[in-house]
């Protein structure tokens, strides 16, 4: 299981939007909405790290009104 963040930058106003275009894509576990730099956060997982590269590239970054998405890999996670 690969998981990354993706930190989004979008166009303004539009938050809510994309926010609900995140929620319906089945790699996006968590989304929501933050105040920042960036406007929105969304966790992603995927089987491999291919799949996470076809995820932000094919589906998130292609959605309208984002103008920049950034991806950090989430190497190790505790859950508490």
């Amino acid at each position: 299981m690969v998981e990354a963040f993706v930190f989004i930058n979008t166009d303004i106003g539009s938050e809510d939007e994309i926010l609900d275009m995140l929620s319906k894509m089945p790699e996006v576990k968590e989304a929501m909405i933050v105040y920042g730099p960036y406007d929105l956060v969304a966790r992603i997982a995927t089987d491999t790290t291919e799949d996470l590269r076809k995820i932000v590239s094919d589906k998130i970054r292609k959605i309208p009104k984002i103008r920049s998405t950034t991806t950090l890999i989430i190497a190790k996670s505790v859950i508490k």
